[in-house]
C-alpha cells in the first residue's frame, strides 16, 4: 500500500502509520527542505526502502495519477494556499476506493465556538508553547498557526469543497469544533 503524508513536517503522521502497518511505503511531501530534512533525521535510517521523501506542495501533486491507496494531511491542509486546487490534487492521485483523511484545526460555524476557538489559537497556543519549548529552539514556531487559521473557511465550506469531488465526506469534531478529522472516500 503507498501513502502520501501530505505536509510531512518532522515526520509525526508518518512514524505512527509506519509503526502500525509494516506492510505501508510512504512517500512524505513537504514544501520545505528543512522539514523534510526533519523527517528523514527521526524516520530515515530505521524505514530505508519504506520511507520516500519529495519536495513539493499540495496545488501541484509531482505524482502520476491514481497511485496512492490513502492521503493524510496533519495539521497541514491549512496551509495550502488554494484549498480547492489541492482538493483536486489529492482528488487525482487517489486511486479507486483510496481516500483522503485530514486532521487539523477546524472553525466551527456557531460563532460562540469559533470567536472562543479563535481566541485560544491566536494567544494560548503560542503562550503554552513557549512554556513547553526547549531553550534550544530560536522564536515561537506556534505563533505562525494564527494566520492560517485566520485564512480557512468553516468546516462546513471544507466537507462542501472535498464533496464536489470525493463521493463519501465525514466530519468528526472535536473541542468544540476547533478539532477535525475528515474522511473523503473516492468510489
Amino acid at each position: 500500500m503507498l501513502i502520501l503524508d501530505a505536509g510531512i513536517g518532522p515526520g509525526t503522521m508518518s512514524e505512527t502509520v509506519m509503526k502500525e502497518a509494516t506492510d505501508v511505503t510512504v512517500v512524505g511531501l513537504d514544501a520545505s527542505a528543512d522539514l523534510l530534512r526533519a523527517a528523514k533525521g527521526r524516520l530515515g535510517f530505521a524505514n530505508t526502502g519504506r520511507l520516500h521523501l519529495v519536495r513539493g506542495v499540495f496545488e501541484a501533486l509531482p505524482f502520476r495519477e491514481t497511485c496512492f491507496s490513502r492521503i493524510v494531511s496533519a495539521f497541514a491542509f491549512r496551509d495550502a494556499r488554494d484549498r480547492e486546487i489541492a482538493i483536486d490534487e489529492f482528488y487525482r492521485t487517489s486511486e479507486q476506493n483510496g481516500y483522503f483523511e485530514i486532521v487539523d484545526l477546524g472553525k466551527p460555524e456557531n460563532r460562540f465556538k469559533r470567536t472562543f476557538i479563535s481566541f485560544y489559537v491566536h494567544y494560548l497556543t503560542p503562550l503554552i508553547a513557549r512554556l513547553a519549548m526547549s531553550d534550544a529552539i530560536n522564536g515561537n514556531p506556534w505563533r505562525m498557526i494564527f494566520p492560517t487559521y485566520q485564512a480557512l473557511g468553516r468546516n462546513r465550506v471544507l466537507v462542501n469543497s472535498l464533496s464536489k469531488r470525493f463521493t463519501d465526506v465525514k466530519i468528526t469534531e472535536f473541542a468544540l469544533g476547533g478539532m477535525i478529522v475528515v474522511l473523503a472516500g473516492r468510489s
